[in-house]
């Protein structure tokens, strides 16, 4: 499961465009703060999914 509720496929191809604009390489990680910020998410809710 993911927290965005999207399918694999699409899951990674948001990992892509997130990389994109942080003007990240394939398979560089991205941090929560970036992820958030790209998705609009709450930091405190993104932490909780992660530790659960």
């Amino acid at each position: 499961m993911n927290i965005t509720g999207r399918k694999e496929r699409a899951a990674r191809k948001l990992l892509a465009r997130i990389r994109k604009k942080y003007k990240k390489k394939t398979g560089e990680f991205i941090s929560v703060d970036e992820f958030c910020e790209f998705t609009s998410l709450k930091k405190e809710s993104v932490t909780e999914f992660l530790n659960n």
